[in-house]
This record gives structure tokens, sequence and C-alpha cells, in this order.
């Protein structure tokens, strides 16, 4: 076997190698295996090269650089961050910040939490959101909040936030009420308002909280409906009316998703809602409507009336 040193890859030829399909594993371990003087050359590699649309070769300088706990270099990556122009490039680059953002969790120092957190308002991906709520800091609550509206990081910001519950749930009630900077009122915060019920539909809210949130029955998004229903149903039959009437009233805006879910909650409510369902069937029926199969309105109602509410109708099948 030959050992001379003109065998031995240099560091910068290993480097170089991050960018083949072929042989950029093997580099980034013999990289990692030569110690800190590979760390200038990675160093030069992240921050003085310029984005590209492949985010592997980049992705693995990160590695490297952390392994060799250089999180300096990491953290200086993120201080010097420029939104690319070009949409390729900036996914890519978004893996890159991930993958730095996750390296810098074994860091864990003073200074890594604010570089996160300013790292998240400015562009917030997968990792960075997923290490954030790794420090539990009610500091970044809000900014979890504001990605409750991202497509691609929401389920990611709710983990977050499920982390920091007690402060979160606390925040979430605030936010619905409107007295935070966080925007929840209109169309465009809608998956903000449901994402937001429905983690409070996990932690519960106290019967003196319970007033102000239940006004979001009666919301124009069918999905928020379901969740304040949820929050409310964990308070007992003493609200249960109020929710049948809400979801039975609302069952002809909802998908048959939506419909499972209010049909499974009306159940569990027993009498209350057949009640409540009969009242519905019967103000219907003094306004010379005729049920509709087809509508989830009028299906709703004949699960729970069955063949009462075909009586009540004159027979209509």
């Amino acid at each position: 076997m030959n050992s001379s040193p003109s065998a031995t890859p240099s560091i910068e030829r290993l480097v170089s190698l991050l960018d083949s399909m072929v042989e950029g594993e093997s580099a980034v371990e013999q990289l990692i295996a030569r110690g800190q003087p590979s760390v200038p050359y990675l160093e030069r590699f992240l921050l003085s090269s310029p984005p590209r649309s492949l985010a592997l070769p980049r992705c693995r300088a990160v590695r490297a650089l952390g392994e060799l706990g250089a999180y300096p270099v990491l953290i200086a990556y993120f201080r010097c961050y420029t939104r690319p122009d070009d949409a390729a490039v900036l996914f890519a680059e978004d893996a890159v910040r991930s993958a730095a953002a996750e390296e810098l969790l074994h860091c864990r120092g003073e200074v890594v939490f604010p570089v996160l957190l300013d790292a998240v308002r400015q562009r917030a991906t997968g990792g960075l959101v997923r290490s954030l709520g790794e420090f539990r800091r009610a500091e970044a609550i809000p900014a979890f909040f504001e990605l409750l509206e991202d497509d691609l990081c929401r389920e990611d910001a709710k983990e977050a936030l499920r982390k920091s519950a007690a402060a979160a749930h606390a925040f979430a009630v605030f936010l619905l009420r409107g007295q935070t900077a966080v925007p929840f009122a209109g169309p465009g915060a809608s998956r903000r308002r449901r994402a937001t019920l429905q983690l409070l539909a996990e932690w519960g809210v106290s019967a003196a909280e319970w007033p102000e949130l239940r006004g979001f029955l009666w919301d124009d998004d069918m999905d928020c409906v379901i969740a304040a229903a949820r929050v409310g149903m964990r308070l007992g039959e003493s609200h249960q009316e109020a929710i049948a009437e809400a979801l039975i009233e609302g069952s002809g805006r909802m998908n048959w998703a939506q419909e499972t879910d209010a049909v499974e909650m009306l159940d569990s409510c027993g009498e209350i809602a057949r009640a409540v369902a009969a009242r519905i069937a019967e103000h219907r029926r003094s306004l010379g409507e005729k049920p509709e199969w087809t509508s989830p309105f009028w299906r709703t109602l004949h699960h729970l009336l069955g063949g009462s509410l075909q009586a009540r109708f004159g027979g209509v099948a």
C-alpha cells in the first residue's frame, strides 16, 4: 500500500470533494479526522463561497464544522446570512440553515439562543424551529405563534409550543383575545386561529377563560369551530348545549372530515345533542324547509334524530 504523502489528499482537495456524489461523505469523515486544521478551509467554503441550488455540499461542510466544535463559524454563518433572490437557491439554503441550527444545538451556549431566534424571525426553517424549541424559552413563543401561519413550519412550531406548554397556553389565550401583537383576526390569520385553538383543545382551558373563547364556535373557518368545540367539551356538560347548537347549525359548511368529527362530538353529548337537534329541526320545519339528504346539515340531524326526523317532515325519505 502506498503511504507516501502524495497519496494523502490535502485538506483543500477534501473540501473540493464535498461536491462529489461519490466521494463527498468520505471527504467529510476525512476532514473531521484531520481535526482543527480543517476548520479554516471549511469556514471559507461555507462563508465565502456563494450559496447554490444544491444544498448537500454546504450541509456536509456544516456537519464537519459541528463535529469539529467550530460553533463560532456556524454562528457567523447565521449572522452574515443574506436571503438569496433565486427561489431554487433559497430553498436549498434553507436546508443548510436547518443543518447549522441542529449542529448549534449541541453547543447550547448563551449566545446560541438569540442567534437562532433572530434567524427564525428572518426566515424560519424546520430545523431552526426544532432547535429553538429545545431551549424552552418564553421569548421564542411569539415567534412560534407567528409561524402557525406557515405551512412548512406549522407542525414544528406547534411541537415547540408544546415543549413550553404553560407559557404558551397563557399566550394563546391572550392571542385569541386580541391582546398580543400577533395577528389573529381576518382571513389571513385563519390558520393561526385554527392551530391555536387545536393546541388549547389539547391543553384545556379554565371555566373562566371559556366565555372569551366560545365565540369561535361561530367562526367562518369550520376547523376553528371544530377546535373550539373540542376546547369547550373538556369543560363538561354545562357547555354542551351551546356546542351542540354550533356544530349542528354549522354542519352545512363542513367537509367530510369535519362532519365526522362533529358527529363524534355530538354523539358524546347524548340527550343534550338530540334535544338541540329536535329544536332546530322543528324550527326548520316551521320555515317550510324540506330535508336535503346530500347536505351534511340534514345528514347530521337525521343521524341524531333518525326516524323521528322523517316523521317531523311528513315521512320525507
